[in-house]
């Protein structure tokens, strides 16, 4: 298998910034508890005449341009979003229409929440492997505000609305892509209606359907998730031959500060080698372990010759690891 790497890693974040204080307006909590448990000072939300696709062609532009390819070599596009703005037609589609990219190789994956960029990666690496396809451009948005119960303190206080996206391409064998883990169990702890269950007013996998919003059990996700994870990565480690003194730096979804510090101890990273953008931009879902890709290279923590481990876990569950030696550094804006 030809291992591929991360040329470029960019943002597209709405302008909007909700404090805490401006979520307790409508929240029977403060902003107090918020950032003690879960580390979230703000995020962004999409303004009222924001959409995610736009965030979505925004950041894969960027990614294009700090990657320096046009729109034509891109051979592969992959996008991952839950919140998508149209189920159909597809978010992919819409893209490739918009920025020129000819490739009929264009996934869109909706399912995989927030674990969705590692499965992203995934499938790029696994189309590139076609003879004379070299580029792939993996897209992650999410507009999560929107399907969250405005006054849920159990959800609301934890997601964000962004874009980010990479550039992959074909790399030499002693780089790039050098393991990765996957795995799923099932549990319905996070869960959201699709509109055909609205519509018919059925009950959802076991549960009646009391709500068009994301309905979340976080004591599921508080046992799962630093359980699962942890694991993931020491069998990409393993795998790839390394340990955790020789990586440079970590991309972990970003549940909350909290959480991906919590992961971190439990991996045994030093907390400096773990990007943490939750506190300022919340759960991001798909695009969150990108936001946090695109902090490592802002750093200085992923450059040439450098070992960087990607990790996410989401609603299903699904969940997800990789190794990756990077033969240059990842550009960034």
């Amino acid at each position: 298998m030809t291992p591929v790497h991360p040329r470029s890693v960019s943002l597209a974040l709405p302008d909007r910034v909700v404090t805490n204080a401006e979520l307790c307006e409508g929240l029977d909590t403060t902003p107090e508890w918020i950032e003690e448990k879960t580390g979230i000072r703000e995020r962004r939300f999409l303004g009222d005449n924001d959409n995610v696709t736009d965030l979505a062609i925004e950041s894969a532009g960027k990614a294009l341009a700090l990657a320096g390819i046009e729109a034509r070599d891109v051979d592969v596009l992959v996008v991952a979003s839950t919140t998508p703005d149209w189920l159909m037609p597809s978010l992919g589609v819409i893209i490739a229409d918009r920025l020129g990219i000819a490739s009929p190789r264009i996934v869109d994956i909706t399912q995989h929440a927030c674990a969705s960029s590692v499965y992203a990666i995934y499938t790029a690496s696994c189309l590139l492997q076609e003879p004379g396809l070299e580029n792939a451009l993996v897209v992650c948005a999410e507009g999560i505000s929107r399907v969250t119960g405005p006054d849920d303190r159990t959800t609301r206080i934890f997601f964000g609305d962004a874009a980010a996206a990479a550039v992959f391409s074909k790399t030499e064998p002693s780089a790039g892509l050098l393991s990765y883990d996957l795995g799923n169990t099932f549990s319905d702890a996070v869960h959201m209606a699709s509109p055909s269950q609205l519509c018919h007013e059925r009950a959802v996998i076991g549960r009646e359907l009391h709500s068009h919003y994301l309905q979340m059990d976080g004591r599921v996700v508080l046992r799962e998730a630093p359980t699962r994870l942890p694991k993931s990565i020491a069998e990409t480690l393993a795998a790839a031959g390394a340990e955790v003194p020789d990586i440079s730096g970590f991309a972990l979804h970003q549940a909350s500060a909290m959480m991906v510090r919590l992961i971190a101890r439990t991996v045994g990273a030093d907390l400096d080698r773990v990007a943490v953008t939750a506190d300022t931009l919340g759960n991001t879902g798909a695009a969150s372990p990108l936001t946090a890709l695109h902090k490592l290279a802002l750093d200085g923590r992923a450059r040439q010759g450098d070992l960087i481990v990607l990790g996410a876990i989401g609603a299903g569950f699904l969940w997800g690891s990789m190794c990756f030696k990077l033969p240059y550094d990842i550009s960034v804006e």
